[in-house]
């Protein structure tokens, strides 16, 4: 089949990847208009149209997809269908009505349905994640569904992890409708259970509060890792905290200056990885031999 294929983050470049790899043929990639970014507040493409581009996949980018005329440029390369992955948009329904349309979501809707599945579930502590591939719809992730698995996710694994085990599942999902598509088997079958919503990461979400659980931290932590980062401050400054480990209790034995523990509100967290805004990620010992000597011994 042809498929235009509508995405902006790395989650739709992982899924992309896999499906290029088909026998499926993508014609064109359309995605969000690139935005300013960094401190010179430049334009930036999306992940997803760096990839295209290296792809050498032609690219398309509305602007606003409610205007007149705004997916003449899509259709002109004539696909067969539209797959949207976290493209980040609402589609208009003019557009699915006349071209079939799919959504690859990483979640086992109507769980975690919206922006954020695959943080908000990390965050609550979740490792039976999952993925689906859904009829698109006038409502955000609530088509019926063509295909779903379910995805283990192991308990220590962060956000980056979690995402390219969901891109290989979600693409044998995809294939597995495409091919029912195609061949006229497909079905599609209602969300049964009752819907909750995986809301916009904000940034209340990436201060820690260490009144919280330990075990609560750590999840929070890692769902928040690679990219995006949990925050607080140690010796007075900010510190972006990449990699935890929940801990019932204080270490003993040995030599534990160079570890970096932190009481919580139950348990003690202990910092693995981070970062000093404006320096590079290190380990704690890296972070207490260095700048964080005064928190060590001050």
């Amino acid at each position: 089949m042809r498929i235009a294929w509508a995405g902006t983050a790395r989650f739709s470049e992982l899924v992309l990847a896999r499906v290029m790899a088909s026998a499926h043929e993508v014609v064109v990639c359309m995605t969000t208009p690139d935005r300013p970014r960094g401190r010179h507040g430049s334009p930036q493409p999306s992940v997803l149209k760096t990839a295209a581009q290296e792809l050498g996949l032609p690219v398309v980018q509305p602007a606003d997809l409610r205007a007149p005329g705004a997916i003449v440029d899509l259709l002109a390369f004539e696909p067969d269908v539209l797959v949207a992955c976290a493209y980040g948009r609402i589609v208009p329904a003019d557009v699915f009505v006349s071209l079939p349309s799919l959504v690859v979501h990483p979640s086992l809707v109507p769980h975690w349905r919206g922006a954020a599945p695959v943080v908000r579930a990390l965050m609550a502590g979740e490792t039976r994640l999952g993925v689906a591939t859904l009829e698109m719809t006038a409502g955000v992730d609530e088509g019926p569904v063509a295909d779903e698995r379910v995805v283990e996710i192991p308990p220590d694994a962060d956000a980056g992890k979690a995402y390219e085990l969901l891109a290989e599942a979600s693409t044998d999902s995809l294939l597995a409708a495409l091919a029912g598509m195609a061949d006229g088997t497909v079905v599609f079958k209602p969300q049964v259970g009752v819907a909750d919503y995986a809301e916009k990461i904000a940034e209340a979400d990436r201060v820690i509060d260490w009144r919280r659980p330990a075990g609560a931290i750590a999840n929070q932590v890692r769902a928040l890792s690679p990219e995006v980062g949990a925050h607080t401050e140690l010796g007075g400054r900010r510190v972006l905290v990449w990699k935890a480990v929940p801990r019932t209790s204080l270490p003993s034995g040995g030599d534990t200056r160079d570890r970096l523990v932190v009481p919580c509100g139950r348990g003690y967290l202990e910092i693995v990885e981070l970062q000093e805004a404006g320096r590079r990620r290190m380990s704690a010992q890296e972070y207490l031999r260095g700048a964080g000597r005064r928190l060590a011994h001050g």
